[in-house]
């Protein structure tokens, strides 16, 4: 690890080693929190912090909310997850009890997001207990704390997570194999992978790549995360993912490219909301393109958008103006309405910044 990480990750470790403590002397639970609109980091690093607790015996889990996207299934952590809108008998005894088997949260513990309004159902779960802690490497965020650990240089929220265990490991005297378990190091190391585009993005450092190697050590299988989030397409996804890509529309001298798929597109070709992840970055890996929008219209009428950027359009700052938030090159936001007409608004809004 280098020595600018050491502060923040020792300061984390500490406040997490204390929640745990406090949690097991009041027979209590922590949740773990993540954005909506889930992605590779705020599952990898999410599981990395529910790892690190429960290996102190103390019970936790993360409050995702939504539906695991299906080329994440493969790292195994169902048994981290628990769905506060769920049918299951936990989530109908936490929405009749406040409890899960029992047990209330003592502490929250929040992964790659700070801010409770990009939680989705999972939001006014965070605010309602009283200790938080925060992960985060998101350049957007202001809010200050000896409970937050912000790194806008970090490459991933993941890789912050690493540090953390690393300094529970010290601290605690225990071997990072007891704290990080195989499936827990997989997850992280596919956060990383995310975030950094399989290392080809400016945000890889070499403690990034050194970082990654601990994690194929503890468990990660680095071809079988890269395959799995990155080319292994159904035949579904697939088609979808050609039909979205033959649909792009160029403006500002070619400059940004967009494209829209309805969610009848999803029912047509019979692919699930994350059949179009792939898009955005092929498009901004287009000759001549700086700004790449995907828009998608999800079951609920929930409409999604992916934003990138190749050198100069400040991702995050855009998305904002739709309640979104992200990276300099990479972000994205949530909206409602007419999909179409969503397209026009932001084609005119690009227009005039181009």
């Amino acid at each position: 690890m280098r020595e600018r990480y050491k502060e923040g990750s020792a300061r984390s470790a500490r406040n997490i080693l204390s929640v745990i403590e406090k949690a097991k002397d009041n027979n209590e639970l922590i949740l773990v929190f993540l954005h909506r609109s889930v992605d590779g980091d705020c599952v990898g690093s999410a599981s990395g912090i529910v790892s690190i607790v429960r290996s102190f015996g103390v019970d936790a889990y993360v409050a995702i909310p939504e539906e695991l996207p299906e080329n994440m299934e493969f790292l195994g952590i169902g048994d981290y997850l628990f769905r506060p809108d769920g049918d299951t008998k936990e989530a109908e005894e936490f929405k009749t009890r406040g409890t899960i088997k029992g047990k209330k949260a003592g502490a929250a513990i929040a992964t790659d997001i700070s801010e409770s309004s990009r939680m989705g159902v999972s939001g006014e779960i965070f605010d309602s207990i009283g200790t938080n802690i925060v992960i985060d490497h998101h350049a957007s965020v202001t809010t200050r704390s000896d409970n937050h650990w912000i790194d806008p240089d970090s490459s991933s929220a993941s890789e912050m997570v690493y540090y953390v265990a690393e300094q529970v490991s010290q601290i605690t005297g225990r071997d990072i194999k007891e704290v990080l378990a195989p499936n827990a190091a997989k997850a992280v190391l596919a956060g990383i992978v995310t975030d950094t585009g399989r290392f080809t993005f400016t945000n890889t450092r070499p403690e990034t790549l050194e970082t990654a190697g601990a994690l194929i050590d503890l468990g990660g299988n680095i071809s079988e995360v890269c395959y799995n989030l990155f080319d292994r397409k159904s035949k579904p996804k697939f088609r979808l993912s050609a039909k979205a890509r033959s649909e792009v529309r160029f403006f500002c001298d070619d400059k940004f490219a967009i494209t829209v798929v309805p969610y009848d597109q999803f029912v047509y070709y019979g692919a699930g909301p994350d059949g179009v992840d792939d898009v955005v970055s092929a498009m901004r890996d287009i000759d001549g393109v700086e700004l790449a929008i995907v828009l998608r219209e999800l079951a609920n009428g929930e409409i999604r958008g992916n934003i990138r950027s190749q050198e100069y359009f400040d991702c995050s700052k855009f998305a904002s103006e739709f309640g979104g938030g992200g990276h300099l090159r990479a972000a994205g936001f949530n909206a409602s309405g007419d999909i179409n007409e969503l397209a026009e608004d932001i084609i005119k809004r690009v227009q005039a910044a181009l």
